[in-house]
């Protein structure tokens, strides 16, 4: 799978933060993150949270935020629903598809973690190369 060319080159950076994001680079990062939750079925509270604390120690390494934040980010975007009593979050089949929209074909949450850990593996082999080229002058 491959990234959208504006999503590869933000899950490459450090210290993100999604309120400076432009709407459309915001939006890419929100379906990123969204794509963890399973759609079509009722999490709780507590479930969502691991979901996004896993993932920003993962493939979202790139935020400058916490699960809370990004978990706030997600309902208010309309990525992810949250029940009036905020005990309950779903991603209905509709979210879903905008996510998918947004990120490609085969845009499962696995192939895209898959995806990021190449991509940043391929960067620092480039970095890695560059020093090792610079201190060999």
């Amino acid at each position: 799978m491959k990234l959208p060319p504006r999503l590869a080159g933000l899950v490459v950076k450090d210290g993100v933060s999604l309120g400076l994001l432009g709407g459309a680079d915001r939006a890419l990062v929100l379906a990123l993150a969204a794509s963890e939750v399973e759609p079509g079925r009722e999490h709780r509270e507590a479930e969502v949270n691991r979901i996004l604390e896993a993932w920003l120690a993962g493939p979202g390494a790139m935020l400058r935020t916490d699960h809370v934040e990004l978990r706030r980010w997600l309902v208010d975007a309309g990525f992810v629903s949250r029940d009036d009593f905020g005990r309950a979050y779903v991603r209905d089949a509709a979210q879903a598809a905008r996510a998918a929209a947004l990120l490609g074909e085969g845009s499962s949450a696995p192939a895209l973690a898959g995806a990021v850990a190449d991509l940043r593996a391929t960067k620092a082999h480039e970095r890695e190369t560059r020093r090792q080229a610079f201190a060999g002058r």
